[in-house]
């Protein structure tokens, strides 16, 4: 979409905005869903507007528009650094309402991804600790040449050593809306306190049981 020479301008204020917002707090600032699309179209109209002149040989006015264009990235990459390094922290922990509600469909996208895999290099890590564990270990003892009887125990024992715990299936997540203040609720890996309006990854089967009790709504994205 091409945009006006005034439309530019408002483009590029609102990403010097955000640009001084995002380095003044911690705390992710809404931004509207179309900013990076609006960013693009910005980026395309200048384009075209720097091949039109190159054509024309218009060496000044093809320059002008390179140097907007140069400024508009630069800036943009910029915010991009400081934005996405909040968000990347961000997607350690559960992700709530209030912070997806802050974020564009990208950004969205995004901190979903990383965030289901920072969960699944978690439980690859328990799972790990958990295999890495020493079996305990049986000590035999040297049968004595006139006792058959004690060798053949020994061997029976062998066969009772405990084998090592088959790896766990990974388990599967679904982001759930939660449905009013819910009590604490202990489940195999943790104690959960869920409440109003909360937008959380649960393992799958629990986020079911929630959803089947009319606690919880699952969300599509």
């Amino acid at each position: 979409m091409n945009l006006s020479p005034t439309q530019i301008d408002k483009v590029s204020e609102e990403l010097r905005s955000f640009l001084r917002a995002e380095a003044r707090t911690k705390k992710i600032r809404k931004m509207e869903p179309t900013f990076y699309r609006n960013i693009v179209s910005a980026l395309e109209t200048l384009m075209q507007e720097s091949e039109s002149h190159l054509k024309d040989r218009d060496i000044s006015s093809y320059i002008r528009i390179k140097e907007r264009m140069d400024e508009i990235e630069r800036d943009f990459k910029a915010l991009f650094q400081r934005r996405f390094e909040k968000i990347a922290s961000l997607s350690v922990y559960d992700l709530d309402s209030e912070l997806m509600s802050s974020l564009t469909p990208e950004e969205k996208e995004f901190i979903v991804v990383l965030h289901n895999q920072i969960q699944d290099q978690y439980k690859v890590l328990l799972q790990r600790e958990k295999k890495e564990e020493p079996s305990p270990r049986i000590k035999e003892e040297e049968p004595e040449e006139k006792a058959p009887e004690l060798k053949k125990e020994v061997e029976t024992e062998d066969t009772n050593v405990q084998k090592p715990l088959e790896e766990k299936a990974p388990v599967e997540y679904a982001l759930v809306l939660i449905k009013g203040d819910q009590p604490p609720i202990a489940q195999p890996d943790r104690d959960y306190f869920l409440h109003d309006q909360d937008l959380v990854y649960l393992p799958s089967t629990f986020a079911d049981l929630l959803v089947k009790r009319g606690a919880a709504e699952k969300i599509v994205i």
